[in-house]
């Protein structure tokens, strides 16, 4: 994939929602291979960082699990049900995502090196990521206040580092992946003790 590709694709859906006043979450899917299925991760999870009101975390992270169903078993073309790719994202929706995301997304795939620990970067690394992003789009879907952000981060940079072929940025992810985990943990055991269950 090109430099900036990722942030391009961006920019062009925003784009697309201003003309249509609107986006469909079909219209993030990307193409087929390995760049429609990162491009996809990519759009989803920078959908899913941004702290929106409404149930926006469901919604992105019920495509996100499926999209990660899809990679394990080795589709290439990515699909939605029909009611969910029709639903529709507001323009503002759309506008705070992409003005959140697009510029630093921008800034650190300039940085990244194709190449780099190719074996962390091959098709089994690839059904391995596979079950992190499920686990990721769990935690996204799951109604924890504050409690999306590190797990699309750590989804974002799956995708970055699938769409560059870069293994320095999956060990990244990997990081980012346990961080999400136990911020995510102690999140719920915060709600938890606010609504009594730890009583």
């Amino acid at each position: 994939m090109a430099p900036r590709a990722s942030a391009e694709l961006m920019a062009r859906l925003t784009d697309q929602a201003r003309r249509d006043n609107g986006l469909a979450i079909a219209d993030l899917l990307g193409n087929r291979g390995r760049s429609g299925l990162s491009l996809t991760l990519l759009a989803l999870s920078a959908a899913a960082m941004v702290p929106l009101p409404g149930p926006f975390g469901l919604v992105f992270g019920s495509c996100l699990m499926m999209v990660a169903v899809q990679m394990l078993v080795g589709r290439q073309r990515l699909a939605l049900p029909g009611f969910i790719g029709r639903r529709r994202l507001p323009l503002p929706v759309v506008e705070a995502i992409m003005a959140t995301s697009q510029p630093w997304i921008a800034r650190f795939e300039t940085r990244m090196r194709a190449g780099r620990l190719k074996c962390l970067t091959g098709g089994l690394a690839r059904f391995g990521l596979s079950w992190l992003v499920l686990a990721m789009a769990f935690l996204i879907a799951l109604p924890i206040p504050f409690g999306n952000t590190l797990p699309a981060l750590a989804v974002i940079l799956i995708a970055l580092a699938l769409a560059n072929r870069d293994g320095l940025v999956v060990l990244s992810a990997l990081a980012m992946t346990a961080v999400a985990g136990a911020a995510s943990y102690g999140l719920l055991l915060v709600a938890g003790s606010l609504l009594g269950f730890g009583a």
